[in-house]
């Protein structure tokens, strides 16, 4: 049968388990893809229709590839190969008035969000220097993944933090409401909500599904889990595949019992371990193997492999992180003049901070590069300008999309304008387009405000009011309609010309839009622009070095591999060292960037490096002092080959940071002085040790003591009367 040609056993058994719950956990590089696909059509020709398979995937290109891999074997005309969020959208667009919505609601990305959280804080009166709107969205979005909704979390709100977010939320959750909106969590919960209050509903979707399949289970947050538990809850023939080394989005609510605990949820569950590594040389896999062991927490497999040792990993320490750049630039342009092409290389890195000096260094070699994760293309200011004009189109409630368009371009219609119509609309609880209709009724807006309010009214009436043709011929009218190539023009930005480019593709997006779906529309077009992300177009690039975070880079593979600032504070980053749980998640990160890896990998890392303005001493990351060291060449690249340059002994990480700093007194590193007091959570300088957050203090007067966690060094624990730390405003 030619589903099992080319397979191992394991393989084989994965693919041909047919009843009952199967949790494949598959190691990096084990062929996990191709045993998905060929489970899929071993279903299909057994029998099973296309019509009760779904297979979920965590990205566009993921679903869109494991499709036409499975094409090859049978048509799968009726199957939904789709991303969670793909799939909840498609079952909320049939159902979603049961929840009181309307089945054209818009689906805010996260710009979308970000400028609602924005006008929210504005109109509470809440400063948005002191309370970061970013870190508001989490809390919200945390809650969400929890299904913790605005009342709950109210109610349970403990600090002033957490009392001020429970506002935001409410408010937040009023808005998307009144405004027929749903932002990505919603997309999630309100599935989650339908499908506990309609059995009829959840019954119909488990009579259709008999047959789950979940890719990257590992990644999954509570929603999601609750999603697959209903779902599966009646025929339990559920597969999930995935590798608990490589969680690593627990930042953003994936939750690793979902997978650990599989068993327990389906005690008859099989098990099959895919061990054997097709991608990366024996070298490469024994530094991943090395670094994973010290997890605790995982499911415990041996990956190996049948390729050739390869190169010995390089370890290049470097001045500082502009020589760290240098050298790996040098580097490539040795590779390349080897004969390796650019698209074969990968430059990772733990926070995207650190690319500004490796752009640097790749472009004063003349090295092209392409950065995976910038300004996606849908996020750029050009293109929401003219998908607002589509959303309005679509649903006139949004009062997000009519708030970008009503002055874009210029039509005299100021920002105080625009909140005098917000008010007069929320007081009487009606939408912004409901309000702008009625203008003459708003007594505090007249003249030139209210006429060019009027007009723009018309405007998106006659926009509304087109006959339905193709996306492209109505995304046409509206750029002509409302002058915004012309506005562009008009512009003296450098950048004009650009922009106008990027409308221009937009144009070719919706012809693609348009060739690919034979009964597209609008609505379509907007949910597969919203639900589109960054990784979907990663291969679609030009000869260029690929630059992205460890996060980014999941799920690829590369040739050759850097990965820089392999240093304490960086990786493991210094917001992730508090407890062993979040160290953990840092090692997976670490392992992933590791397995990506085929050919070569370099690890580089620096003495000092540049934080906060100040030049300070770096320690080379624990995961360095990991990786066993028969896989190891070390490269010394410093200036003066200070002591204090990593070794490979065990635990090197945890030597002072004063030792690694020859240079330096003793009296220098603890100078006598006055001693003050901190209050916790207060973020602090020292002047070897850098910047760093209070922990705990302990003792009064001369016996003070602070416990004080670190960028560099790690925690450390400092008498007062001789460490000079200075509170950080």
């Amino acid at each position: 049968m030619k589903f099992l040609e080319d397979v191992t056993d394991k393989q084989r058994e994965a693919i041909t388990h047919i009843d009952g719950p199967l949790l494949i956990v598959a190691g990096a590089g084990s062929g996990k893809t191709r045993v998905i696909t060929r489970r899929i059509g071993y279903l299909m020709s057994e029998g099973i229709s296309p019509y009760n398979i779904l297979a979920i995937t965590f990205t566009n290109k993921a679903a869109n590839e494991m499709a036409e891999r499975v094409k090859k074997f049978s048509s799968h005309k009726g199957m939904w190969v789709s991303t969670f969020h793909k799939m909840c959208s498609r079952i909320l667009r049939k159902d979603i008035e049961l929840l009181g919505y309307s089945k054209d609601f818009t689906i805010y990305d996260t710009v979308d969000q970000l400028n609602r959280i924005k006008s929210i804080m504005a109109d509470l009166e809440i400063d948005t220097a002191h309370w970061k709107p970013r870190s508001i969205i989490s809390s919200i979005s945390n809650a969400k993944n929890k299904l913790i909704d605005h009342e709950r979390f109210a109610a349970t709100a403990s600090d002033i933090y957490h009392q001020m977010v429970a506002k935001i939320y409410k408010k937040y959750d009023t808005m998307l409401k009144s405004g027929n909106a749903l932002d990505f969590d919603d997309l999630l919960i309100k599935t989650v909500e339908l499908l506990k209050i309609r059995p009829d509903v959840l019954s119909s979707y488990q009579e259709r599904f008999k047959y789950i399949l979940i890719d990257e289970y590992q990644d999954t947050n509570f929603v999601q889990y609750a999603i697959s538990r209903l779902l599966a809850q009646k025929y339990k023939n559920i597969c999930v595949t995935g590798d608990p080394d490589q969680s690593i989005y627990g930042w953003r609510g994936a939750d690793l019992r979902n997978i650990m605990d599989f068993e327990k949820d389906y005690p008859d569950a099989r098990v099959v371990l895919l061990e054997q590594n097709y991608r990366s040389t024996k070298n490469i896999l024994l530094a991943a193997s090395s670094v994973i062991q010290k997890n605790k927490y995982r499911k415990q497999k041996e990956i190996w492999t049948e390729n050739e040792h390869g190169e010995k990993i390089k370890t290049i320490h470097c001045e500082n992180e502009h020589s760290e750049a240098e050298e790996i630039a040098k580097t490539i342009r040795a590779l390349r003049g080897n004969g390796i092409k650019y698209t074969e290389i990968a430059l990772f890195y733990r926070t995207n901070a650190q690319s500004r000096t490796l752009e640097i260094a790749l472009r004063n070699a003349g090295i092209p590069y392409v950065i995976v994760g910038g300004v996606e293309f849908y996020r750029r200011k050009e293109i929401k300008d003219i998908l607002a004009y589509i959303r309005l189109c679509v649903n006139p409630c949004d009062d997000s999309a009519l708030e970008r368009a009503i002055n874009t371009p210029a039509r005299g219609i100021g920002t105080t304008t625009v909140k005098k119509i917000k008010e007069w609309a929320e007081s009487r609880e009606s939408t912004l387009f409901n309000a702008i209709g009625i203008v003459d009724a708003i007594h505090e807006v007249t003249g030139k405000s209210a006429a060019a309010i009027k007009r723009f009214y018309e405007l998106i009436m006659v926009l509304r009011h087109m006959p339905e043709t193709s996306v492209e011929k109505t995304l046409k009218s509206i750029i002509d309609k409302t002058g915004y190539i012309h506005f562009l023009r008009k512009s003296e930005e450098k950048e004009s010309e650009d922009r106008i480019a990027n409308v221009e593709e937009l144009v070719n997006a919706a012809h693609e839009y348009d060739a690919n779906h034979t009964d597209g529309s609008l609505q379509g077009f907007l949910e597969e622009v919203a639900l589109i992300s960054d990784l979907d177009t990663v291969e679609d690039m030009a000869e260029a070095v690929t630059l992205m975070t460890l996060h980014t880079a999941k799920g690829l593979e590369f040739p050759v591999v850097f990965i820089s600032g392999m240093e304490e504070g960086l990786l493991p980053h210094s917001e992730s060292r508090i407890s062993e749980e979040e160290i953990e998640e840092e090692r997976r990160l670490c392992y992933v960037g590791i397995t990506r890896a085929m050919k070569r990998l370099f690890l580089t890392y620096t003495k000092r490096r540049m934080r906060y303005g100040q030049l300070i001493p770096c320690v080379a990351s624990r995961f360095l002092d990991e990786i066993h060291a028969d896989c190891m060449d070390r490269l010394d690249k410093t200036e003066n080959h200070f002591s204090y340059e990593y070794q490979g002994k065990s635990n090197s990480w945890e030597n002072d940071a004063v030792e690694a700093c020859d240079v330096l007194s003793e009296s220098d590193v603890f100078p006598s002085g006055n001693v003050r007091t901190f209050l916790n959570g207060e973020v602090v300088r020292h002047p070897v040790f850098g910047i760093g957050r209070v922990l705990e203090m302990q003792g009064s007067n001369e016996k003070a003591s602070v416990k004080v966690s670190f960028n560099v060094g790690g925690t450390k624990n400092l008498m007062l009367a001789y460490a000079k730390l200075e509170k950080v405003t």
